[in-house]
């Protein structure tokens, strides 16, 4: 018997069992990051105090090229950066803030970022939480944009002011190679 035909007798059972490591591919794209300008901020008259805010992360586009069948599909959230632009707030005084996501079955959200105020924090109108919080896409396949949500505790600035909001995500994807091709 040639070769060949033999290495084909002896993968052929393995084709048939659906054996996904030897059919899958993996792969993770950099950081994608976007800006949302000019969110504004209600001011916290009588610190110590809380905020919280919601903003959208358009993920439309991003949905739209995964491949269907059995894929396995993770957004990996990597930064949340809140840079004042107006009303010359003191942020140095925000102790905490984290970054949430709900996903449409959640009662409660998950939290993917955490800030946490340095011991020696000076003056700054800039604060940026990070971490590797993951959500897996295919519970929002449908869906243009997720809802974030910030909550800051601390000092806060006591009127109202404006920021940039600026998010980076990565994205894991590992896809049957097969539904790839078929």
């Amino acid at each position: 018997m040639r070769s060949s035909i033999r290495i084909l007798l002896i993968t052929l059972p393995l084709l048939t069992t659906g054996c996904s490591s030897l059919f899958s591919v993996e792969a993770e794209t950099e950081e994608v990051c976007k800006t949302q300008r000019n969110v504004d901020f209600p001011g916290v008259p009588l610190p110590p105090g809380t905020v919280g805010q919601t903003f959208n992360f358009p993920i439309g586009d991003l949905i739209a090229t995964l491949p269907t069948g059995s894929t396995e599909a993770r957004l990996r959230m990597r930064l949340f950066e809140v840079t004042a632009t107006s009303g010359n707030p003191e942020l140095s005084g925000v102790e905490r803030a984290s970054v949430a996501l709900r996903l449409p079955d959640q009662t409660t959200p998950t939290k993917l970022l955490e800030y946490r105020r340095p011991a020696n924090q000076a003056s700054t109108q800039k604060l940026s939480a990070s971490g590797s919080g993951e959500v897996d896409i295919n519970k929002l396949i449908g869906q243009e944009s997720i809802e974030l949500t910030l909550e800051a505790s601390g000092q806060l600035p006591p009127r109202d002011w404006n920021a940039d909001i600026r998010v980076c995500a990565g994205l894991f994807l590992k896809a049957d190679v097969l539904d790839l091709i078929f």
